[in-house]
């Protein structure tokens, strides 16, 4: 019941799979299904990432996974996972003098994920609200009384953005010290 009623309710708002609720993950396995079943598969292209796959491994690359995920998801995606790997790098570079054992670094990696957990659960929240409000015909723009080609509010999904990021490097940073007390 609790996972149903959304998934419905985004399907109804625009549809998932759309371009609005794009699902790449599930268009992925879709095109496979349907490529080996109408017997229509890539074979080339598959053996081809299979062969990749297997250099990467054999190379020693520390993520191979990402590798491939960052090959099928857009770039609006693979750059946000860019951008929490570069915050990452941040907390690990600014808590390096401070770090003293495995205790202070599980400290400062729990912190971090569980914040960026929350901002996860956080937008999943909030985007099933936002479709509940498509499917109600609620216009955002209109109730608030912005003219339909505003665009105004860039700056502030910045500073929002920046003000996240801050959280990131300083709340663990912070747990980090207190732990050490």
């Amino acid at each position: 019941l609790v996972l149903v009623l959304p998934i419905m309710l985004l399907h109804r708002a625009n549809g998932i799979g759309s371009e609005a609720l794009p699902a790449p993950q599930a268009g992925l396995m879709a095109m496979m299904s349907k490529g080996i079943v109408a017997g229509e598969m890539a074979w080339p292209l598959v053996v081809a990432g299979m062969l990749f796959s297997v250099a990467l491994i054999l190379i020693g690359s520390p993520s191979p996974m990402l590798i491939a995920v960052g090959m099928y998801l857009p770039f609006n995606t693979t750059s946000a996972i860019f951008v929490g790997g570069l915050i990452k790098l941040i907390v690990d570079s600014v808590a390096k003098k401070k770090i003293r054992d495995q205790k202070d670094k599980d400290v400062l990696d729990n912190t971090g994920l569980l914040i960026a957990s929350g901002l996860v659960a956080g937008e999943a929240l909030v985007g099933i609200i936002l479709a509940g409000l498509v499917v109600a015909n609620v216009n955002l723009r209109e109730l608030v009384g912005l003219p339909a080609d505003f665009h105004g509010f860039w700056w502030l999904g910045l500073i929002v953005f920046l003000l996240l990021g801050y959280v990131l490097v300083r709340y663990p940073y912070k747990e980090l010290l207190k732990s050490q007390e």
